[in-house]
């Protein structure tokens, strides 16, 4: 999930206590956000439940004061995520970008990864999903353009084209285990005939997937270099399915990797991992870059109510202005409430 692209993007904080009085949050270079646009956003995003369910898996949503309060540093990371799609927007017009309705359809394929695939997108109101599609055409278009790269439809096709391999998914099972010899041993029992899943839940010192007899699930070439390193990557990219790869030594110990199965994915479901692919480090650390030196010379100002703006360095975020009470840490209580 892309989630912490689009919310949070200059990552740092902001205090929320008590009701918001202050009718306005933020501005951000003349354009003001107010305090009921957040609460409207915070609201958007918490009206589908199964969104919120897979955000609860590593953050906290609610917060403790009851019915209605939500978690600050939730709120938090949307402020901060207005106030950076605000700061590309501006320099969007800067660089005279008018979205087209194809650079609409890809931010569309974006903002349904991004915020938990499609069927749990299409439960945001139709509204709201309107403003995710545009701010991450918006956040694509940006990028590209600030590294003068080409992430066409056409471009896009090309690339998949000539670099289909890299978009395989392709599912994997292994055995980890502490010394060579120990894996060597294990390899020639499955050369002989032994069933992989019997040896990894026998032998394999991995707790995560020696459970499962050693499955560690699908995915691209990428998503493997970044959950399990290139080393493991690059044995998956070239191994046919229904093979077994002699013993590797990985940063994590001897493994013994199986690929189970591997197909091609469509290219329609593929658009922003080969737009990634194309811009490379480059175009993410271009916008980051961005954000924080816009932060530090645009005009921002945040309500007290909700913290204020650090410029150290070459970061930039939104930071608590006092240190709430104990009681008031853990929950944020909209206005009216």
């Amino acid at each position: 999930m892309r989630f912490s692209k689009v919310l949070g993007l200059l990552g740092l904080g902001v205090a929320l206590s008590g009701c918001v009085s202050s009718p306005v949050a933020a501005t951000v270079g003349g354009k003001t956000i107010t305090s009921s646009e957040l609460l409207s956003e915070v609201k958007s995003i918490t009206a589908n439940s199964a969104f919120v369910k897979q955000l609860e898996s590593s953050q906290q949503v609610y917060g403790q004061g009851g019915n209605g309060t939500y978690s600050m540093t939730f709120v938090d990371e949307v402020l901060n995520r207005r106030i950076s799609m605000d700061l590309i927007d501006q320099e969007a017009q800067k660089l005279g970008v008018k979205l087209t309705a194809e650079d609409i359809a890809l931010g569309r394929v974006d903002a349904e990864q991004t915020f938990g695939g499609a069927s749990v997108f299409n439960q945001f109101s139709k509204e709201y999903q309107a403003q995710l599609i545009k701010d991450s055409a918006m956040l694509d278009v940006v990028e590209a353009r600030l590294v003068n790269a080409n992430v066409s439809l056409n471009a896009l096709r090309n690339y998949y084209s000539s670099h289909s391999a890299e978009f395989d998914n392709i599912c994997s099972s292994q055995i980890l285990v502490g010394t060579q010899a120990q894996a060597d041993s294990l390899y020639q029992q499955l050369q002989q005939g032994a069933n992989f899943a019997a040896l990894a839940k026998a032998n394999s010192g991995d707790p995560n997937t020696a459970p499962n007899g050693g499955a560690v699930g699908c995915g691209t070439y990428g998503n493997y270099v970044s959950a399990l390193g290139s080393q493991y990557a690059q044995i998956v990219r070239n191994l046919a399915a229904n093979s077994i790869a002699s013993p590797a030594h990985l940063p994590s110990g001897w493994a013994i990797i199986e690929v189970t199965s591997r197909s091609t994915l469509p290219f329609d479901q593929l658009t922003p991992q080969i737009r990634a692919a194309i811009l490379g480090t480059k175009g993410s650390n271009a916008i980051t870059n961005l954000v924080n030196l816009d932060a530090k010379s645009a005009a921002i100002t945040v309500s007290s109510r909700y913290g204020h703006i650090t410029k150290t360095g070459t970061s930039s975020g939104v930071s608590p202005l006092f240190s709430p009470a104990p009681s008031l840490l853990n929950f944020f209580v909209p206005s009216g409430s």
